[in-house]
């Protein structure tokens, strides 16, 4: 399978940014090399290098007006000049060649979204064998099956931040989501008004640098709410 750079042109990558100087450069230069747009939507509470990082390669970005990974995937969208859109995450945990599956069978299908789902794919990061991935990959699963009964759905990773969208979808639907619970809203709000989900497997790796920002004691409570408010 061959990327085709002409095609590619038509997809913008967002991949937000909180403290991610060490990985940007890599992942850009990938994403440049198979013709993709890119933009990165730069945490207002980022500390590090990014911004003069995105400024020295000439990466378009723009500074989040704070508050959680969600608010700079809100606000990305408004800045989406093509008909395809991939969230694309920072930390080195998505590999580029699985971008072209996704939006292939983003066209293919006719689908408004397609989720790279790490239950189908396998993934070295949902459970590593700690309390805190435990706890997360219950937790997935639960979300999972409340939103697949309550749409009669059968999606299968619901979480997954690494997801193909078509532009004027994500316009459609209004998102308040602050930090990662918004992948779970889009979705709901999706099934909501009758969209088409699709799935692809999709291979999760360990970050990079760091940690992983999702903490289930943090952010439990707003994956919760969110689903109250969008189950009716």
């Amino acid at each position: 399978m061959s990327e085709n750079p002409n095609q590619n042109s038509d997809v913008t990558i967002v991949v937000p940014c909180r403290n991610e100087e060490r990985t940007l450069p890599e992942i850009y230069a990938e994403l440049k090399r198979r013709g993709y747009n890119v933009l990165v939507p730069i945490a207002k509470s980022s500390i590090d290098g990014t911004k003069a990082v995105c400024e020295k390669l000439g990466i378009d970005h723009f500074v989040d007006s704070g508050g959680g990974k969600g608010i700079g995937l809100t606000e990305s969208i408004s800045h989406i000049k093509t008909n395809i859109l991939v969230f694309f995450d920072a930390d080195g945990s998505h590999s580029v060649e699985e971008i072209e599956p996704m939006v292939e069978k983003l066209r293919a299908t006719g689908a408004n979204m397609v989720i790279g789902s790490r239950i189908m794919g396998g993934s070295l990061e949902l459970y590593d064998g700690s309390i805190e991935s435990f706890l997360r990959t219950i937790f997935t699963f639960t979300i999972n099956q409340i939103v697949n009964t309550r749409f009669g759905a059968h999606i299968t990773d619901t979480q997954n931040g690494f997801r193909a969208a078509r532009t004027a979808s994500m316009r459609a639907i209004t998102l308040t989501g602050k930090t990662f619970e918004i992948e779970t809203e889009m979705i709901m709000k999706m099934l909501k008004q009758g969209m088409k989900i699709e799935e692809v497997p999709a291979r999760e790796m360990p970050r990079k640098f760091g940690k992983s920002g999702v903490s289930i004691i943090r952010h439990g409570w707003r994956y919760i709410a969110c689903i109250l408010g969008n189950i009716v």
